[in-house]
């Protein structure tokens, strides 16, 4: 887990050949991560933007990639930036689980303990380390087993330290021969901190000398901070306060350099305690303060609960009585909640201190027993003296005899002199002289007198000669501190940097992905919705309003989000030189305005096919970051909707063509048809003809011999012939029969001008430009189209004379029997359809009006859109008015349409008499 100095730097030196594989580097980066953390994740990252493109394989590959998520959750964790660790922890454990890496599993949950630890949740970092023991059992790894144990174990001495001893004390080693450096370093650190908290200060301070060696050695940093401030600490209760402050000023600027937010606490709240403890209240005060406000995030971090515990007694010591009683009270609930005895019991006693000088004694009584008892079982003996001390003074206090009083003090005493390295305090021989001289015990009284005297004068000497070191340190400190401000504020500035850097890399991986789906999509609809979701997901508290460039250039027309009040339409004139879209779009360049609107031109190479806006809810709701995300959306916008129109109108060719097409096979069907049935309509038009002409000579002939036989003949003969007359009506047939020859002649007609007019229309033999008389395509649709019209409407033709036109005359008959259709299809009965035509400089026009139901304003603008109708479902393709459009686009023409609800519509065509060529852009 951590590898030696030698090895490492053998690493090293492999690392720095640029043919050093990414295995080596991987390696390198676990191995700096708590001495060089910066090199560390400098080194992860390059292997992680490596790893992808190497030729390892699949399996290692993602192994290396799961250890460098571990590098970078580990940084993240020395920072104090716990979710983002968490974060890692998540997706390296998703990696080890999938290879079914147990070691890579238990450095991973290893790493958890710490998260839980920094959030002072108990239960977890148990739960941490249990499973990461676990698994190192499986894998059979003893190195990490045994560093984990003790892991586990100094956690537990903060708990129960009764508990852990039973558990613990006769597994671990009690010796660092044979070890690693690593595992020496967390045998000693858990021997010294055993020792400490049973008050055995003097062997706690070897082993913690001992355990800061290892931790240098093996590159525990975190750990050697740790122990410095715990050897201050050490020493502060052994009264050496020359050594704690040297120790803890080591840490503490060990603990600077890291810039490590929770190791930097500690030494801050250790040191602290130092300052209190000799006097520099004021500066011991500012040192505690910077801790909390270090840890403000993590108020259950034991760091964080140190220094709230020391800030209280520095009230203690100000008289500030009832401010350090509510945060004694702070401290009991904080350690409640993370299960720490210790901390538990400096907080009941801190509580009874604070009541007694509140003169409330019987809850002061109540919180000093509870400390003792919770003492006791934690075996905190140094603890226990002060709590016993307490107990005497509080009954002084309540005016108890000295007889009830002496025991509390003769218990404190005991305690006292049980402990190896601690010097009895001469007030608490006073008091027990004192109490002595009460009961009239005189020569216990002179006794304890001289005793308390020799150790206030041992005390002085010693003093004396701490105090010059003491004030040097004192001098250290201050240097220190404003070094450390310096230091500080470089760190936050990097901090800052690196924090804006990762966001930036954040947002541009964002912005790569938005750029994929957005460019992706083919329908203008489709783009706006994917769009606005990227606007809303990156550009958070925003809105977006999206314009297209209308064909002529004269209007923004609104697609998506426009009603606000700088947008009173649906549109926006492109001559509105104030408005700000305009401004972009003419400028074309990017506006921001008052740090709330951010407005850009949407530009595919050289042409701008709208503009974008998006407004902020409040004022500088945007910065460069958000300028960042707006004019790569832009781009992404303006390469998509050009693409979905360009598909659009791909659709649209494609739809045309094929109307276009099926239009052609009708006509060359109708033109075969036609040509197929004009012979035999011939043959029969000349046999009715001669037929008529025969009939009419039958007929006169019948006359004549009836004129020359009716005197000749014999009665007989007349009779038969008057009842052959008389069976055959003579007369009726030779009045019938010519009238049904000429009406038959008159259908034949009749057949023949619609067989032109189909052939005219198809026109077939004509698919080329040439001059057409549009009157008589009016005149050949109204032919085809009068079976459909006749029953539903009168129609009236005021047709003007018109010169030829230029034109694909098929397809204009198509547009005059789209447009004669739908005037059909919106009259019910009795109505009128009136066709004018007339002539307008160099314009052919044509109208087409009816009396119908109308349309609605909206229905209008939509009428020439493919598909868009207003039929029932199966009665109408909505594509008649959109080939219509583009066919008299192709012509360069125009046509307009004019309608209300129930006051019928009205078509009019404008067509160049020469042509498309003769109409200037």
């Amino acid at each position: 887990m951590f590898p030696c100095r030698g090895s490492l730097a053998f690493t090293q030196e492999a690392g720095a050949n640029e043919a050093a594989d990414l295995e080596q580097v991987a390696v390198l980066a676990w191995g700096l991560r708590q001495q060089d953390s910066e090199r560390a994740l400098q080194l992860a990252h390059e292997v992680l933007a490596q790893v992808p493109l190497s030729d390892l394989a699949d399996e290692v590959r993602n192994g290396i990639q799961a250890r460098m998520r571990l590098v970078q959750a580990e940084v993240a964790l020395l920072g104090m930036r716990l979710d983002e660790a968490q974060g890692l922890l998540d997706q390296a454990e998703l990696d080890f689980s999938a290879l079914q890496d147990l070691r890579g599993l238990c450095d991973l949950h290893w790493l958890r303990h710490y998260v839980a630890a920094d959030r002072g949740q108990a239960e977890c970092l148990r739960q941490g380390l249990e499973t990461a023991i676990e698994l190192a059992e499986r894998v059979g790894d003893g190195e990490r087993l045994l560093l984990l144990q003790l892991t586990l174990a100094r956690s537990e001495l903060f708990r129960d330290q009764m508990v852990a001893n039973h558990t613990w004390d006769a597994r671990l080693p009690r010796s660092t021969e044979g070890l690693s450096p690593a595992c020496a370093a967390a045998v000693a650190d858990y021997r010294g901190l055993q020792c400490g908290l049973s008050s055995e200060f003097a062997p706690a301070a070897q082993w913690l000398i001992e355990a800061y060696r290892w931790s240098v050695a093996s590159g525990q940093l975190r750990r050697a901070l740790s122990v410095a401030s715990n050897l201050g600490y050490t020493y502060t209760s052994m009264s050496d306060y020359a050594q704690a402050v040297e120790w803890l000023q080591r840490g503490l600027s060990l603990a600077r350099e890291s810039g490590w937010p929770g190791s930097l606490s500690l030494a801050l709240a250790q040191t602290g305690d130092a300052m209190r403890r000799i006097g520099q209240l004021s500066a011991a005060r500012e040192l505690l303060l910077e801790c909390q406000a270090l840890l403000a995030a993590h108020p259950h971090n034991r760091s964080a609960m140190l220094a709230l515990k020391y800030l209280s007694e520095i009230e203690l010591d100000l008289q500030e009585n009832e401010s350090a009683l509510q945060h004694f009270q702070l401290l009991a609930e904080r350690a409640q909640s993370v299960d720490s005895k210790d901390m538990h019991t400096d907080a009941a006693l801190g509580q009874a201190r604070a009541l007694l000088r509140l003169r409330r004694l019987a809850e002061a009584r109540e919180a000093a027993l509870h400390a003792r008892e919770v003492a006791q079982q934690q075996r905190e003996r140094s603890t226990l003296v002060d709590i016993l001390w307490t107990l005497a003074e509080i009954g002084q206090a309540e005016g108890q005899s000295p007889e009830a009083v002496l025991p509390w003090l003769q218990q404190a005493l005991a305690q006292a002199e049980r402990l190896p390295g601690y010097c009895t305090p001469p007030a608490l021989l006073e008091s027990a002289a004192a109490a002595h001289a009460a009961r009239g015990d005189f020569s216990a009284a002179y006794q304890l007198s001289q005793r308390a005297s020799e150790v206030r004068q041992q005390v002085f000497t010693e003093e004396s000669g701490k105090q010059a070191a003491v004030l040097h340190v004192q001098h250290q400190v201050e240097r220190a501190r404003a070094e450390q401000e310096h230091l500080r504020q470089l760190a936050q500035a990097e901090s800052a940097r690196s924090q804006a850097l990762q966001s930036l890399h954040t947002v541009l991986l964002h912005l790569g992905e938005s750029g994929k789906e957005i460019t992706a999509q083919l329908n203008v609809g489709r783009v706006l919705a994917v769009l606005q979701r990227h606007v809303e997901e990156l550009l958070q508290s925003s809105r977006l309003s999206f314009f297209l460039l209308d064909e002529r250039g004269e209007w923004l027309e609104c697609a998506l989000g426009c009603l606000d009040a700088a947008t009173a339409g649906a549109r926006i004139a492109v001559s509105d030189a104030q408005h700000e879209c305009v401004r972009a779009l003419r400028s074309r360049t990017e506006l921001m305005i008052e740090g709330q609107r951010m407005v850009a031109p949407l530009q595919v190479a050289d042409r701008v096919i709208g503009v974008m806006r998006v407004i902020g809810l409040q004022a500088q709701s945007f910065g460069e970051r958000e300028q960042l995300v707006f004019r790569n959306l832009c781009a992404y916008a303006a390469v998509a909707m050009d693409n979905a129109k360009a598909y659009e109108k791909l659709g649209e060719l494609q739809r045309q063509v094929a109307a276009q097409e099926k239009m052609a096979s009708i006509g060359q069907l109708a033109a075969g048809v036609a040509h197929e049935i004009n012979n035999p309509i011939g043959f029969v038009n000349s046999n009715l003809g001669t037929l008529a002409r025969d009939v009419g000579s039958l007929l006169a002939l019948v006359q004549a011999y009836r004129e020359a036989c009716g005197e000749s003949a014999s009665a007989e003969q007349r009779q038969r012939a008057q009842t052959l007359e008389q069976a055959l009506d003579l007369a009726f047939l030779a009045e019938d029969l010519p009238q049904m020859i000429h009406e038959s002649i008159d259908g034949l007609q009749r057949v023949k001008r619609i067989v032109q007019d189909l052939r005219s229309f198809s026109r077939v033999d004509a698919s080329d430009w040439l001059y057409a008389d549009l009157n008589e395509g009016i005149e050949s649709t109204l032919n085809m189209l009068m079976h459909e019209i006749r029953y539903k409407a009168q129609v009236r033709k005021e047709l003007s004379p018109l010169p030829a036109v230029y034109c694909l005359a098929a397809q204009i008959n198509q547009v005059l029997m789209n447009l004669l259709v739908n005037a059909g299809h919106a009259i019910e009965r009795d109505g009128l359809i009136l066709i004018r035509s007339w002539v307008d400089g160099a314009w052919a026009c044509v109208s087409v009006r009816d009396n119908g139901c109308g349309m609605a304003a909206e229905v209008m603008k939509r009428i020439f859109e493919p598909f868009f109708t207003t039929k029932p479902v199966g009665q109408g393709t909505g594509l008649g008015l959109s080939l219509s459009f583009s066919i008299i686009q192709k012509h360069k023409g125009r046509i307009d349409v004019d309608s209300a609800p129930g006051q019928g519509t009205c078509f009019t065509l404008r067509l160049p008499v020469q042509g498309p060529d003769s109409v200037v852009a």
